[in-house]
C-alpha cells in the first residue's frame, strides 16, 4: 500500500459518491472522528451510517485536495508499516437534502478542511477530521 496514493484513491472515490468503495480503504474496527460532533465512530458500520447523512444532504459531495503529506512509519511501529498521511483540502457540495432536521436549502458550500489518515501498511484504521462547521452552516443557510 502507497498510503498517500491510497488517500488520493479514497478522495477520488468519495468524490465520486461511492461510499463502499470509501469503506474498503478501512479497517472493520475504523476509529473516525469528525472534530465538530460528540462521538466517534468506532466501526466501519458506523462511519458508513455517519458518512451516508452527508451524502445524502450533499448528493454531489466533493474534495478538491490541497495537499498530501505522508509521515514516515514509526520505529517503535514493530515492523507493521504502519504511519500517517495528513490531506489537505477543500470539501464542496450542494445541500440537495435534509441536513440534521434541516430541509435542503440548494445552497452550495466551499470550507477548508483536514484529514490525518492512520494506517497499518494495508488499511486505514483512524482517521480525524478537522473543519469549521460554523462555515459550513452558514454557507449552507441554516443555524445550529
Amino acid at each position: 500500500m502507497d498510503p498517500s496514493q491510497a488517500v488520493r484513491d479514497e478522495i477520488a472515490d468519495l468524490s465520486r459518491g461511492d461510499l463502499e468503495a470509501v469503506l474498503s480503504y478501512y479497517t472493520d474496527d475504523v476509529y473516525f472522528e469528525d472534530t465538530t460532533v460528540p462521538t466517534p465512530c468506532r466501526t466501519k458500520a458506523e462511519m458508513r451510517d455517519f458518512m451516508k447523512v452527508f451524502y445524502d444532504a450533499f448528493p454531489d459531495l466533493h474534495i478538491e485536495i490541497r495537499n498530501i503529506v505522508q509521515s514516515s512509519p514509526s520505529p517503535s511501529g514493530g515492523g507493521q508499516g504502519g504511519g500517517s498521511v495528513t490531506a489537505e483540502y477543500d470539501l464542496l457540495g450542494t445541500m440537495r437534502g435534509e441536513f440534521l432536521g434541516h430541509k435542503p436549502t440548494g445552497k452550495v458550500f466551499r470550507i477548508k478542511a483536514v484529514s490525518i489518515y492512520e494506517h497499518n501498511g494495508t488499511l486505514f484504521t483512524k482517521e480525524t477530521v478537522y473543519y469549521d462547521s460554523a462555515a459550513l452552516f452558514a454557507q449552507i443557510g441554516i443555524t445550529q
